[in-house]
């Protein structure tokens, strides 16, 4: 299966933008998410689940423009304001596709 994509009009109406001065971070953001999701889950993009590879699931791609978001709001390493992280978000809709282990 070729590498997913998530189309730049999905990912403006998820984050409500209406302008196209972001459009190539947009993307990037978009390239980086989809390697994260990757990262996390510990398999590549295939046609199928298996012990290897998994499906690009519309909670898969839910969690990736949520990550889109995060990374589009917040924009540096640092911040003046403490953050909490919201419970049942990004990690429950990744975490059900993980192969994990017990070392």
């Amino acid at each position: 299966m070729a590498k997913p994509r998530i189309e730049l009009d999905e990912i403006k109406a998820h984050l409500r933008i209406e302008h196209d001065l972001d459009d190539e971070l947009l993307e990037v953001y978009a390239d980086a998410a989809l390697e994260a999701a990757s990262n996390h889950i510990g398999k590549v993009w295939g046609d199928e689940h298996s012990d290897t590879t998994v499906r690009f699931t519309k909670g898969i791609k839910v969690g990736c423009l949520m990550f889109i978001g995060h990374l589009y709001a917040n924009r540096e390493s640092v911040s003046d304001v403490q953050l909490y992280e919201v419970p049942m978000t990004i990690k429950a809709l990744w975490n059900p596709y993980r192969n994990l282990a017990i070392y």
